[in-house]
């Protein structure tokens, strides 16, 4: 395919579209030309984008894809335009209130701390973006205002914590998330540059902060109390919850099914936890839980942060036996920024800069108890690196005529392929001891709970009470982050069921290749098979496990 071909031009002009709305994944994806925007949270904004994503899937339609990667790209551009489209129906910016930083200040606050300044330019592009970001902080204050006017309002619990997280944050003129982006090693325009950084958080963001936390406090004595935490006690929600489904996991699921097919999962697992448990000399189910939940504060934050390194090293030191070339540059292992982490955010990966200013990083919370810092580390070490997301996304950087829409993250393919690169680990004997098989095990377990949860909060009426019972009772981690992760599934209406539900869709498909295929099924050619057309929808997916059979039989 070349930039001439006309499927391949409307693709770049989707995603060019998509970045433009929301330039903050421009920026995750490093992509410098968006580091001057923030997004338009307006009503107005997003019915433009509806429009233009029409118009879009319009084109689609008189478009024939003229090679098999055309197909894929051609598949994946109607797929995201009527994804897109279905997220914008929701019209979640006018209740999602949260101090996690996936929304409001909080993820400007987040954006800005992870920002790297490799040169002058870069530098003065930080500064554009920081004179736009008040009053993207004060049109999100507005869309709230609109959400109550409808009856659409935020949660209790999570006002509190976002208004809590607000005072701290107002506590200093600069906080430390603006100041962490530092401009090139002897650059003359320092000095000024960090007056007039200085001058515009305090002077027009902390107000517009102010603002959004003041809206905050006048939202709390009609907020949605924690017995009504679900989309279903927001006018609409009903119809949201279902649109969120379809989005989240691409596949013609019903909440019904995934709350079945969680509870089963969590029967399995449960069952191998107790004979893994057994070898350990823990007796029964309740011993293995409280094992595997002690584990995450046993050891010091400094030592678990070399334990991840050191799995991230042996797992890059298989990954040729695993994926084909090409394979992708170390991974970094680095401490979160304080901001991040002090929020509760688990371990997770953020892709390389594509000019180089940073890896590919596996950032590791070394201030609160999370997933992955107890025996479940390893297994999320792999699930975010090797062979986890650093193979998957660094790669799609590396393969040079993949389409752009294709490298943005579509969370059931890329989530699911995460937990897939977890079960491919204990094939190929990454874990280190039983205790990391173990946490292996509970890691997988946690997605089967999220299917009973998200569906029992947002379907079927649970309180954030019996949510939270829920996890505790059958999730060995943390009970404080437990509660933190309900919260984000309260924030996140569907997104937690991606995850799961990917992994059982690519173990299908591979099961479909290995009966087609026979004895001449090779595993690393099909696990690049998997990723090298990108990010896609499952249905686009199991087009390509078909194109790979068929080229095989």
């Amino acid at each position: 395919m070349t930039s001439a071909s006309p499927v391949r031009r409307l693709a770049d002009t989707l995603v060019n579209r998509l970045l433009v709305a929301d330039p903050f994944s421009g920026t995750a994806l490093g992509l410098r030309e968006y580091d001057t925007l923030v997004p338009d949270p307006s009503a107005a904004a997003e019915a433009a984008l509806d429009a233009d994503l029409a118009g879009i899937a319009a084109q689609a339609e008189t478009l024939d894809a003229q090679t098999p990667a055309e197909r894929v790209t051609l598949a994946a551009v109607r797929a995201t335009c009527r994804r897109r489209r279905l997220a914008l129906e929701q019209r979640e910016v006018e209740f999602t209130v949260t101090a996690m930083p996936m929304a409001g200040p909080p993820a400007l606050f987040a954006i800005a701390a992870r920002t790297t300044l490799p040169s002058a330019h870069a530098a003065d592009d930080y500064l554009v973006r920081l004179r736009a970001a008040a009053a993207w902080i004060d049109g999100t204050t507005e869309r709230l205002r609109e959400g109550e006017a409808r009856g659409r309002r935020p949660v209790r619990s999570l006002l509190d914590q976002a208004l809590a997280w607000a005072d701290r944050a107002l506590t200093t003129p600069v906080p430390a998330a603006f100041t962490a982006p530092q401009p090139p090693d002897g650059w003359a325009g320092t000095p000024s540059w960090v007056v007039e950084r200085d001058r515009i958080v305090s002077d027009d963001i902390m107000p517009a902060l102010r603002r959004w936390r003041d809206l905050l406090v006048e939202l709390q004595p009609t907020a949605r109390p924690d017995e009504q935490a679900g989309l279903g006690a927001v006018p609409g929600g009903d119809e949201d919850y279902l649109r969120a489904i379809e989005v989240h996991t691409t596949l013609p699921f019903t909440a019904d099914e995934l709350h079945a097919i969680g509870l089963a999962e969590i029967e399995r697992l449960e069952a191998r936890a107790v004979n893994l448990g057994a070898s350990l000399g823990l007796a029964d189910l309740a011993a293995v839980v409280a094992a595997v939940r002690a584990s995450s504060s046993e050891t010091d934050a400094e030592t678990a942060l070399t334990a991840a390194r050191t799995a991230v090293l042996r797992a890059e030191s298989r990954a040729g036996e695993i994926m084909p070339a090409p394979l992708p540059a170390p991974c970094a292992v680095e401490p979160m920024p304080p901001t991040v982490a002090e929020a509760g955010m688990p371990p997770h990966y953020t892709r390389p800069m594509r000019d180089g200013s940073r890896p590919g990083t596996f950032w590791f919370n070394t201030q609160r108890a999370t997933a992955g810092t107890g025996w479940d580390l390893e297994a999320v070490a792999f699930h975010e690196t090797v062979p986890g997301h650093h193979s998957q996304l660094a790669r799609a950087q590396d393969l040079g005529e993949l389409p752009l829409l294709q490298q943005m993250s579509v969370t059931v393919h890329s989530e699911g392929w995460g937990l897939y690169a977890e079960r491919l680990a204990g094939e190929f004997g990454l874990y280190s001891d039983v205790r990391a098989e173990l946490g292996s095990v509970y890691i997988e377990l946690h997605r089967a709970a999220r299917l009973v949860v998200d569906t029992g909060l947002h379907a079927f009426g649970w309180s954030r009470a019996k949510a939270v019972a829920f996890m505790v009772e059958h999730v060995a981690l943390p009970e404080t982050f437990l509660a933190d992760e309900i919260d984000r599934y309260i924030a996140w209406p569907g997104q937690a069921l991606a995850y799961l539900s990917g992994l059982r869709e690519i173990l299908r498909l591979r099961a479909l290749a290995e009966g087609a295929v026979g004895a001449s099924f090779d595993l690393p050619s099909f696990n690049g098979a998997l990723l090298d057309s990108g990010s896609v929808p499952m249905p686009v997916l199991a087009t390509v496990v078909d194109d790979w059979i068929a080229a095989r039989v």
